[in-house]
């Protein structure tokens, strides 16, 4: 596979790419587009949590299961969508899936049973695995080496946009009109942002992803020659740790804080909603100045990012129940900038590592080891709770995340060693 330089993918020829300056623009808000429609159906489950628990009168770790559905269909399908992207194209496979997945949340509404809506909350997130790696690769075709940084903070802050948007509407729906009208909402909501990107996005004008055409490999090919790949597994453990610290504080943050504060849900959720957007900044402000300050050192503000994260987890568990409301917004500013905007630096850093032919499939892969430690840790940290209370909960959630950023400065460390050997 080699390193992130030479395996690196090379659509570069500024010139060629050049000929359709403010198509390339275009497609990158309709790629931001996409990804904003799709988060507010599939992140919007998280603010829904709660409702769940009420209506089924589920415990803290059974409500989590919800979460832990939709993040499970993405295990299931991630794979094999990437591959069929890389073969494929984004275009088709990304648009079906999204209207497919406006159709599950259909069948979601109408589930007459709490085990019945599991079942539609998996077919979701099966659907909505599509979005990110086509998204990706979209950047990737569009834009030269770099301004990929920027490009791809800019379509990730629509997954922060669209959560903040769910956050700031779907509680109220949901405690107005019952949670059903809220997922009748999401699907509409998928659907149309489905056959947006399928009618609108063209790579007429846009380079090839691979210099000679080289033919996608098999899929099983493709995981036996990433698991190979040493130098990227510290980076793809170091996004299982970053992927599961937001899940799992999206899953649980409205809980915490209705219990540690007394919040009610919608006051709970606008809260939330804060940290969503600014993670919208986040994205596009931390890649941005880590190719300014640290170029070709997106590892190492990763894992400063990491450490950072793990503070504000400490700074949150131990805030007195009579905060003031104004450092419980600052605390989550914060989150939004490092506990969302962190995750352009590692998705750019898988792909640009990734083989040139399997650039889609190498970023499933990742992912679904991220939906994998989804689905075990949020109902993980809700039976915690459940069991010695939120302060344990956070502290192992923070004593996780603190561990995998020295095995990735390690990892990157041992690697910057073996290339000057």
């Amino acid at each position: 596979m080699g390193d992130a330089t030479s395996s690196g993918l090379q659509t570069s020829s500024p010139d060629r790419l050049q000929e359709h300056p403010r198509f390339r623009w275009a497609v990158l808000g309709l790629a931001a587009l996409s990804q904003t429609t799709a988060s507010i159906v599939a992140q919007g489950i998280y603010t829904l949590v709660p409702a769940f628990q009420s209506t089924f009168s589920l415990s803290q770790a059974q409500a989590a299961l919800a979460v832990t559905a939709v993040n499970g269909g993405q295990v299931l399908s991630m794979l094999s969508l990437g591959w069929l992207i890389d073969r494929h194209g984004e275009r088709n496979v990304v648009g079906f899936t999204m209207i497919l997945m406006g159709a599950t949340a259909f069948l979601a509404a109408n589930a007459p049973s709490f085990s019945i809506l599991l079942l539609a909350l998996v077919a979701l997130g099966a659907c909505y695995a599509s979005v990110q790696p086509g998204g990706t690769r979209a950047v990737l075709r569009w834009f030269p080496p770099a301004q990929r940084g920027m490009a791809t903070g800019i379509r990730q802050s629509g997954l922060p946009l669209g959560t903040a948007l769910a956050a700031m509407t779907l509680p109220w729906i949901a405690q107005h009109h019952g949670w059903q009208s809220a997922l009748i909402a999401q699907a509409l909501v998928g659907i149309v942002g489905g056959m947006m990107f399928w009618l609108l996005y063209r790579t007429k004008g846009a380079l090839p992803i691979t210099e000679a055409q080289a033919p996608t490999p098999g899929l099983m090919q493709i995981v036996r020659e990433v698991t190979r790949y040493r130098a990227l597994w510290p980076v793809m453990l170091a996004g299982v740790a970053m992927v599961t610290f937001q899940y799992t504080f999206a899953t649980h943050v409205l809980s915490f804080l209705m219990y540690q504060f007394e919040l009610s849900m919608v006051a709970a959720a606008l809260l939330y909603a804060v940290s969503q957007w600014v993670g919208i900044a986040g994205r596009i402000g931390l890649a941005w100045v880590s190719d300014r300050l640290w170029p070709g050192q997106r590892v190492r503000s990763l894992a400063i990012t990491m450490a950072i994260c793990v503070l504000l987890t400490l700074g949150l568990i131990l805030l007195p129940v009579t905060t003031p409301a104004s450092m419980l917004v600052g605390l989550f500013v914060a989150i939004g900038v490092f506990g969302v905007g962190w995750y352009p630096l590692y998705l750019l850093q898988v792909a640009e590592m990734a083989p040139k032919s399997a650039v889609a499939s190498t970023i499933s892969f990742s992912m679904t080891l991220n939906m994998a430690a989804i689905c075990v840790i949020p109902p993980a940290f809700g039976l915690l709770v459940d069991l010695s209370g939120y302060m344990a909960a956070w502290l192992s959630l923070a004593t996780m995340l603190a561990a995998f950023a020295l095995h990735l400065l390690r990892g990157a460390a041992a690697a910057e060693a073996a290339r000057r050997a």
